[in-house]
């Protein structure tokens, strides 16, 4: 058993900088390999004490994360002014896990290692050493064999990003509870369009969580965030309007942004220091949707670990589907009230195996065809020419 107080600061073998989803993942994935007696710290400014997010994601396997989704889904519901379903999720199933049972759960699963360690500083700097890296922070100094950091700066990407799309997936969303029984606890809402577009990719989902509380999210894919305000404006007149709910109480507020862009995140800021979560590509540019893709990428980090390797692993999609992406965030930011049409297609035209495997860049050319022929492809073939004239795809 390793005593922390009787250790240097320069005595740990990884740190963790960031303790959110792609720091406890990893954090989480080494406990459980042969490097489970490694000197591990994980940094992060906050306590982690806070619902603060949520997660969704299909699957059609189990997760290591079984024991805490909070609801899992059957079916879903895409809804717009050119097809309304209800879709069977056969094999899959739609799962939602909430931050603070996510925290809570690693952080009880590492609890039983001293030989990890989670400190609550501010972080700094970040620096590569000769044989190493060094983590400053607001109290401290603290060096270790490899640094791994999901610390994401907005303003550093954007600038890197320059001459690349950038988009944002931004939300907020309200839990509600109402005297009505009125949701269908086996069914998720994942797209309604049923809000004025202004040329950009609007749209509502639910989450419910019984007969009488949901998670209601308004999301828009732009450049720019709205006034604060405007969030409100529409998350009131979806439900009076489209749910038909006045009396109502909220119960729960979230507000978040993902970024959207076809910048290829690099794998590594420095030789020791090593990119992961949305910093090291693991978000998907064309949805948003980075929890699973984070599993796979700190699972063949701590396999490289294990191997003797250098853990230095992109995250960013393979190239195709980086061109497929990169068509579809250019027609999002162009011409963002297309996206009606083109999503409507796709789930219309197409079974929900097909859909979900070309999202998670699973399906094989046979499948990315069957999506692509699917949809109308003036607005693809559009997109693509503005793409190679600008230059903006590499």
């Amino acid at each position: 058993m390793i005593n922390f107080n009787n250790l240097k600061m320069t005595d740990f073998d990884y740190i963790i900088a960031g303790g959110g989803a792609a720091g406890l993942s990893l954090a989480f994935y080494l406990s459980n390999s042969s490097l489970k007696n490694k000197k591990v710290l994980i940094i992060d400014k906050d306590q982690k004490n806070k619902n603060d997010r949520t997660w969704g994601f299909w699957t059609s396997r189990p997760t290591a994360f079984e024991s805490i989704i909070s609801y899992r889904y059957k079916k879903i519901e895409f809804i717009s002014k050119f097809t309304n379903r209800t879709i069977p999720l056969g094999d899959y199933s739609y799962n939602v896990i909430q931050g603070i049972d996510f925290y809570q759960f690693i952080k009880s699963h590492l609890s039983a290692f001293t030989n990890f360690r989670f400190i609550n500083e501010a972080i700094t700097q970040i620096n590569d050493l000769e044989s190493g890296a060094e983590v400053i922070t607001n109290l401290g100094k603290y060096t270790a064999g490899w640094v791994f950091s999901s610390l994401y700066d907005e303003k550093e990407i954007v600038k890197a990003a320059v001459s690349k799309l950038y988009l944002r997936q931004h939300f907020k969303g309200w839990v509600i509870e109402t005297p009505k029984q009125v949701f269908d606890p086996e069914s998720f809402r994942m797209f309604d369009f049923r809000t004025p577009q202004e040329n950009q990719m609007r749209f509502f989902y639910v989450i419910p969580h019984s007969k009488n509380r949901a998670l209601v999210e308004f999301t828009i894919f732009s450049e720019n965030l709205l006034e604060k305000p405007l969030y409100e404006i529409a998350l009131k007149q979806y439900i009076s309007e489209i749910l038909k709910l006045d009396d109502y109480q909220i119960v729960e507020e979230e507000f978040g942004i993902i970024p959207m862009t076809n910048y290829r995140f690099p794998a590594q800021r420095g030789k020791h220091i090593v990119n992961i979560g949305t910093l090291g590509g693991s978000s998907k540019p064309s949805s948003g949707y980075t929890f699973l893709r984070i599993q796979k990428h700190v699972q063949k980090i701590v396999r490289a670990l294990e191997n003797g390797k250098k853990p230095i692993i992109s995250a960013n999609s393979p190239i195709k589907y980086h061109l497929y992406d990169s068509v579809l965030l250019n027609i999002l930011k162009n011409n963002g009230s297309q996206s009606e049409r083109i999503f409507s297609e796709m789930f219309k035209n197409n079974t929900i195996r097909q859909i979900f495997r070309f999202l998670d860049e699973t399906g094989g050319l046979k499948n990315d065809l069957k999506i692509i022929t699917s949809l109308s492809p003036m607005p693809f073939l559009k997109s693509t020419i503005n793409l190679l004239t600008r230059k903006i795809f590499s």
